[in-house]
């Protein structure tokens, strides 16, 4: 599986993003200290978290490749975006997320979980 990150995306995510850091696709599903809380709605709800490279992050036990590195994921979210096409892109100022199938989100959030640099 691969996940292109349009250039759009990429000048958000390196405004937080550098080569200190890696990329988590964190399903919001109140698992995992980056997941704030759980939806028990029908949408499907993802934040790219921006971590310290050397952070330990068992939860995130899968990657997908991308043109920004590895992005790592809880496994069992694969279900929602283990599909051909998969692109993290900007639309209305907002990350979004997509695959062949359809929209996935269109409300990802970035947020910034790295510690400062001493």
């Amino acid at each position: 599986m691969k996940m292109v990150i349009t250039d759009a995306a990429k000048a958000k995510i390196d405004q937080v993003f550098n080569s200190n850091d890696k990329l988590l696709l964190s399903l919001d599903d109140g698992v995992g200290p980056f997941s704030d809380e759980g939806s028990c709605s029908v949408d499907t709800s993802f934040d790219l978290v921006v971590v310290n490279a050397d952070l330990d992050t068992p939860d995130y036990d899968k990657a997908i490749d991308s043109n920004m590195g590895p992005v790592y994921y809880k496994g069992y979210s694969g279900q929602y975006i283990d599909d051909p096409g998969l692109k993290l892109d900007v639309q209305f100022n907002q990350l979004t997320l997509k695959n062949d199938s359809g929209l996935i989100d269109s409300g990802v959030a970035l947020l910034d979980r790295t510690t400062p640099k001493q």
